[in-house]
């Protein structure tokens, strides 16, 4: 009897790992592994600032005067002060270009469409044909484009950079191929005239150059490639978006608190200013020095009466307002999840798509473009002015239906009536064919947005309800002696406001609605309309960027219902992952292999000290597991036990496969018995090949998968996110929010007991939002981890490695 059968087994331990010898005596062990690891950073550390100093030394050398003087002043001077600024300011310089190029390209189109229509064509049908043919060259021009250089440019882009701030980096959506893409298409859209906006892409690319100016910025300031300091700066990348499109940095920055992320970082609050304020002048004093507009001007200008904006008592009309833009604004996103879902699930469209990529929105531009044909159904809409002028003319001051207008203000009603119909007959059409033709338009698989389409739509409505409250009270309101007018316009604005709330349930709405109009008379009928349309979108349906995030599955997190109890009795014991998926000291290389095969969508593995005792080390990414395999029986490795090539076989003190010495490698015995020719094609075969026989390989490899793995030169995460069993999934709800991470390990006075990620999570909550019971989950071998696939980060916080080695892209245990 050996003096270690008496022991448990959970103390059976390699002479290595000694000090590890029960549940609660790994410290020791786990410390040195820390300090050896310590020694070796910083090691690492000295030799990469010598080599950086180095580097830079010979870079001197290649350095004019003038060079090294401009990064002596800069970094006595501008990178004292941090590089931020700078950063934040070419930021803002550069989507203040984008956008107006964009504007540009946009008015050029608009103009050669209308050339087409009013000087080449003369005839019906060749008006016609003036009319549809550009915006069906451009749509499927752009259709082309989008697919041929970045299919990921389709869409908003709102819901991936939402996602990507959520800390699930989607990287493929963030390549210059995208931005060049979205760039060019969003012009194209935008010029074909279809009910769509800009604010999406413009964020989209605003967040795609925060990338990369990140990139290149961190060859002088290493702190940009931090993933949370990237984060922090998309954040500032939504607000310059918004700013340059609406030229409201205020709005833009508060939009960019509400949409981006669950909890808002304050630290982050002047980057977003200081980048909304300088892209939004930069934006204004393009068209000043470029266009020649005199002055920096609002986008909408609105002149209402400043003594006696409203009544008192139209404050009821306003809240009326706003509860029919809540329900309207969930209409429309009940109409485009049906629609969305429709044009999905049909076996037709989806043959038809599949067939030729232009058939469908060929179709869809062609229609949209012969509804707004002007002599057709489109004079019914003001399909002969540009989208811009339709919302001032929507804004206007002055009531369309009263008697003895001027001749501007008879020139801006012509637009909206004709001879069969009256302004609410065009109105309540323009209104439906935003509703209707932007859910359409953005079925097309372009760049687009959403929220454009919707504030006109809002406008019309508004302006609806403001031409019958005139129309009921013609000489004003009575109160107190006063009598105030009533303002067509001023319920336009609010109309706006509110349903474009209620559509993207956001609040942010109404300072952008302020800063576009430079009107703040009715700041309290607009906040209360938004207020009452947006309780109301969110009792009924979710944003419309969510909305994309469900359709599409993306690993982003809904909020929790603050109605229901679930949230605090609900426990991460509920729905956790109790079959976790878990490397441990002592085991061998067959079972490690084994266990990578079996759980190929893993990307992250929890280390513990025994399967029984199941003590939570650490954990370690799939990558350095692989890595392990590699090093042990991978090429490099079977290189260095290769035959001689050296005639005559093998030296003395070398041992073979067979037990043949070798120099202490271990090689394959050189066959004797075969001729002279067939021993030199033999080994010209091996020298070629640079491997072993397959057979012989395949023996070496099972009797090296029988060793044990030695997890000291691999980096292991020793802090790893942990819960416990009864925290509150209103609890895990925060801490997953705040932290941005993927996935934590359930523990039990520190034994593992089970995993929770995204998925369990989302379902969760969703269950509870429903008011159900979560079901604990019955998948056993995909953990939750898998549900965030490629876009997910193994580590969850810092990795540290006892040694470095070179990636093997693929190994050879594959096979």
């Amino acid at each position: 009897m050996s003096s270690r059968d008496h022991l448990n087994i959970g103390q059976l331990y390699d002479s290595r790992y000694s000090p590890v010898q029960t549940r609660h005596n790994y410290a020791k062990s786990i410390q040195e592994i820390h300090r050896k690891i310590r020694k070796e950073k910083e090691d690492e550390y000295k030799k990469e600032k010598e080599e950086e100093k180095r580097r830079l030394k010979e870079l001197e050398v290649y350095q004019g005067k003038y060079t090294r003087l401009f990064w002596r002043i800069w970094n006595k001077t501008f990178a004292k002060l941090g590089e931020d600024w700078v950063f934040l300011a070419f930021l803002g310089t550069f989507v203040a270009i984008i956008s107006y190029t964009v504007d540009k390209g946009t008015q050029m189109c608009t103009k050669g469409r209308m050339w087409l229509y009013t000087e080449l064509a003369e005839r019906m049908f060749a008006k016609w044909v003036a009319w549809v043919c550009l915006p069906v060259c451009l749509i499927l021009w752009d259709v082309g484009l989008t697919h041929l250089i970045a299919p990921q440019a389709a869409g908003s882009g709102i819901p991936q950079i939402k996602t990507s701030l959520r800390g699930v980096i989607m990287k493929e959506f963030l390549t210059y191929k995208v931005l060049i893409a979205k760039w060019l298409g969003i012009t194209a859209t935008l010029g074909s005239g279809m009910p769509l906006g800009k604010e999406g892409p413009l964020i989209h690319m605003s967040s795609i150059i925060v990338t990369k100016m990140g990139k290149a910025m961190s060859t002088f300031n290493r702190i940009f490639i931090n993933e949370s300091k990237m984060i922090e700066l998309l954040g500032a990348a939504w607000a310059v978006g918004v700013a340059c499109t609406f030229n409201a940095p205020i709005g833009g920055v508060l939009f960019s608190v509400e949409i981006t992320t669950a909890y808002y970082a304050v630290r982050n609050y002047w980057r977003g200013f200081f980048t909304a304020v300088w892209g939004a002048t930069v934006y204004r004093l393009l068209l000043v020095w470029i266009d020649g507009v005199d002055t920096i001007t609002v986008v909408f200008p609105t002149s209402f009466f400043v003594e006696f904006p409203y009544d008192p008592f139209e404050l009821i009309s306003f809240a009326i307002l706003g509860l029919i833009c809540g329900f309207g604004g969930s209409f429309y996103i009940w109409c485009k999840t049906h629609f969305t879902r429709w044009v999905n699930e049909t076996k037709i469209i989806k043959k038809i798509k599949k067939f030729n990529r232009f058939i469908y929105p060929g179709f869809i531009v062609l229609l949209v473009s012969t509804v707004t044909w002007p002599p057709g159904i489109g004079q019914f809409m003001a399909a002969d002015i540009a989208p811009g002028v339709q919302v001032k003319e929507l804004f206007s001051n002055f009531t369309w239906t009263k008697e003895n207008l001027t001749v501007g203000q008879m020139e801006v009603v012509s637009h909206w009536t004709t001879q069969w119909t009256g302004i609410y007959t065009n109105l309540v059409v323009f209104f439906w064919y935003q509703f209707i033709f932007s859910i359409l338009a953005s079925s097309m698989p372009i760049p687009n947005g959403s929220f454009i389409p919707v504030f006109r739509a809002g406008a019309a409505l508004g302006r609806i309800g403001g031409e019958l409250m005139h129309l009921w009270f013609p000489l004003g309101i009575r109160y107190k002696g006063k009598i105030t007018q009533i303002m067509p316009g001023a319920y336009a604005t609010v109309g706006a406001a509110a349903y474009g709330g209620a559509v993207t349930h956001t609040m942010s709405v109404c300072i952008i609605l302020f800063e576009m109009t430079s009107q703040i008379t009715h700041v309290i009928p607009v906040l209360i309309s938004v207020l009452i349309s947006n309780g109301v979108a969110r009792l009924l349906t979710p944003s419309i960027y969510d909305l994309v995030i469900y359709s599409t599955k993306l690993p982003y997190l809904p909020d929790l219902l603050p109605s229901t109890s679930a949230i605090y009795e609900v426990y991460v014991e509920d729905f956790m992952v109790k079959d976790v998926k878990f490397v441990y000291i002592g085991m061998s290389y067959s079972h490690l292999k084994k266990l990578l095969l079996e759980s190929k969508k893993l990307t992250v593995f929890p280390l513990v000290d025994h399967p029984q005792n199941m003590t939570l080390l650490g954990s370690i990414p799939r990558e350095e597991l692989v890595w392990l395999i590699d090093k042990k029986i991978g090429l490099g490795r079977r290189r260095r036990i290769l035959p001689s090539p050296v005639p005559g076989g093998s030296k003395d003190g070398e041992e073979g496969v067979n037990g043949q010495s070798t120099n202490g490698k271990e090689t394959v015995p050189v066959i004797d018995d075969s001729s002279d020719s067939d021993r030199e094609k033999e080994k010209e075969s091996v020298l070629r090949v640079c491997d072993l026989p397959v057979k012989d390989q395949m023996a070496w490899e099972d009797e090296q998968m029988k060793h044990e793995v030695d997890f000291a030169t691999v980096r292991i995460d020793p802090a790893p996110f942990q819960l416990v069993e009864r925290t509150s999934l209103l609890k895990v709800h925060t801490i997953f929010s705040m932290l941005a991470i993927n996935f934590a390990y359930v523990t039990s006075i520190g034994k593992l007991v089970g995993v929770v990620g995204l998925k369990e999570l989302r379902k969760a909550i969703e269950e509870a939002n429903a008011g159900e019971s979560p079901q604990e989950t019955a998948e056993a071998s995909i953990v939750s981890v898998a549900d965030i696939g490629e876009h997910a980060h193994p580590h969850q916080g810092g990795f540290f490695r006892l040694g470095t080695a070179p990636r093997l892209k693929k190994s050879c245990w594959h096979h």
